[in-house]
């Protein structure tokens, strides 16, 4: 085997042992923001929350992890509690059957056992 082929293979080994080794992608970029499922293992606290937001028939107000395939969608867990918003502030809302809910978006508020309040 030549001097320049085993070169290549030492380097290709150091490279694949290094991005093997990376920390995985903490969402950094993203101004801090939280999935619900982050925001849940957080406990309490001032938070930035993304998820979807649904109002249920009863008028609670949940930012779920995602939207079920359902007409109207369902809430999709893990989800939070939200207190304090207003259902006119919901980006990209739709509503059917009693039911709003709108595209993802960003809450922020005080975090504390499973509610968001929004501030």
């Amino acid at each position: 085997m030549s001097t320049s082929r085993i070169t290549v293979m030492i380097a290709i080994s150091v490279l694949t042992v290094l991005f093997g080794c990376a920390a995985p992608d903490t969402g950094a970029d993203d101004g801090g923001v939280l999935t619900v499922q982050e925001a849940l293992d957080v406990g309490t606290g001032q938070v930035r929350v993304r998820g979807y937001i649904l109002v249920t028939k009863d008028q609670v107000t949940h930012l779920c992890t995602g939207l079920a395939g359902s007409y109207p969608p369902q809430c999709g867990t893990p989800a939070l509690v939200v207190q304090g918003l207003a259902a006119d502030l919901i980006p990209n809302r739709e509503s059917a059957q009693g039911i709003v809910w709108g595209g993802e978006t960003t809450v922020q508020g005080t975090l504390a056992d499973g509610v968001l309040s929004v501030t």
